[in-house]
């Protein structure tokens, strides 16, 4: 509490932010191991270096991989395995 005594009300929110993802190989959305393949990709930045710790796409709370061409049709990729740095 304040000083005053009245609490200062807090608001939250979730935020959602959406990366498009390509790969050389076919993954099976859902699958764990797809899951952190995928994550491993976007935890990179675009020009194939790895993001720092404090980067939001290292520090999620919760995701969700799906197959973009049911959402997006064939708009080109945001990441791809050939941009990161070996």
């Amino acid at each position: 509490m304040s000083d005053n005594g009245s609490e200062q009300k807090k608001y939250q929110y979730m935020v959602t932010m959406r990366w498009y993802v390509e790969t050389d190989e076919e993954l099976v959305a859902g699958a764990a191991d797809t899951d952190e393949k995928l994550l491993e990709i976007v935890r990179h930045r675009k020009d194939g270096s790895k993001s720092c710790s404090t980067c939001p796409t290292r520090n999620n709370e919760g995701y969700a991989v799906l197959d973009y061409h049911y959402f997006m049709g064939d708009k080109k990729p945001y990441m791809s395995t050939e941009m990161i740095k070996k």
